[in-house]
């Protein structure tokens, strides 16, 4: 099956992603894919299939999983039950390291995902313990959900029943070279997606030719370059009318698009409404 290369989209606001889902707004589904990020996962009922790294588990009555970055799986999540819900958190390295370590007090959460394996699953206890936690997230500001998962990573931390996902240390065969020219894409965009972005100028810094570096962003992502980058705009497009008091040319401009028939095409494509609509919608 083939393996592709997600993008987890962060806003400027917040230093993680948090997203519930019930069976009227359904996680999108990838294929069998892979991430730099940590991902937990929590399920709150129904049965399923883990397939993680080289593991295939069936799951009866939901799932808490904690997954490393860059471990190859496919979505957990299931539909059996209607009062299901799946709560997704994604966070990187960076904000471990960068964030947390700050704080002596956090030591052992910080030993703990150090010394995290491919990841763990968790007992139906603790799932059961950290449901309510899990519920509330929904429900949350920024302060409250950071406060929230903190309390969440405690207490998985110091979780005396767990299993890890698999015990063999053997890696399904990853290109290690397009998962670092991916990310360096995506940090590139991340920075410059206000500015004229050319397929050439990114193609030359990591040393490929462009037919080359479209065949790899493709053959990774599932995604054209330009699919890939107007997406992104437009969800940034979408932060920006979020903030209220924002234009629409102000907007586009300030999301690298100059054409404003070419902008209100893509963002209709990408969200199903034009920006009016969108803009009247968060009112």
């Amino acid at each position: 099956m083939k393996l592709s290369y997600e993008q987890i989209y962060l806003e400027q606001s917040k230093s993680l992603k948090i997203e519930s889902y019930t069976k009227d707004s359904l996680c999108h589904e990838i294929n069998w894919h892979l991430h730099p990020e940590y991902e937990i996962v929590f399920i709150r009922n129904g049965s399923g299939t883990l397939q993680a790294a080289s593991t295939i588990k069936n799951y009866d009555d939901g799932l808490l999983i904690f997954i490393g970055p860059n471990i190859p799986h496919m979505p957990f999540g299931n539909k059996q039950f209607g009062n299901n819900v799946e709560v997704v958190i994604q966070f990187s390295e960076s904000f471990i390291l960068e964030k947390l370590g700050y704080f002596p007090e956090f030591y052992s959460i910080l030993e703990f995902i150090r010394k995290l394996p491919k990841g763990y699953i968790f007992s139906k206890e603790t799932k059961q313990e950290l449901t309510d936690s899990f519920l509330k997230l929904a429900n949350q500001n920024n302060t409250e959900k950071l406060l929230t998962f903190i309390h969440i990573l405690y207490h998985l931390s110091i979780a005396s029943h767990k299993n890890p996902i698999t015990k063999s240390n053997h890696n399904l065969e990853i290109n290690k070279n397009s998962l670092e020219r991916i990310s360096k894409v995506f940090e590139y965009i991340n920075k410059n997606y206000a500015k004229r972005i050319q397929s050439e100028t990114i193609a030359k810094e990591l040393g490929l030719t462009p037919n080359s570096f479209c065949r790899m962003f493709k053959s990774s992502t599932n995604k054209s370059f330009i699919h890939f980058l107007n997406e992104f705009r437009i969800k940034k497009a979408q932060e920006l009318f979020e903030n209220k008091n924002t234009s629409i040319s102000d907007v586009l401009y300030k999301c690298g698009f100059n054409d404003h028939s070419y902008f209100c095409r893509q963002f209709r494509k990408y969200t199903a409404m034009s920006p009016s609509q969108y803009i009247k919608k968060l009112e």
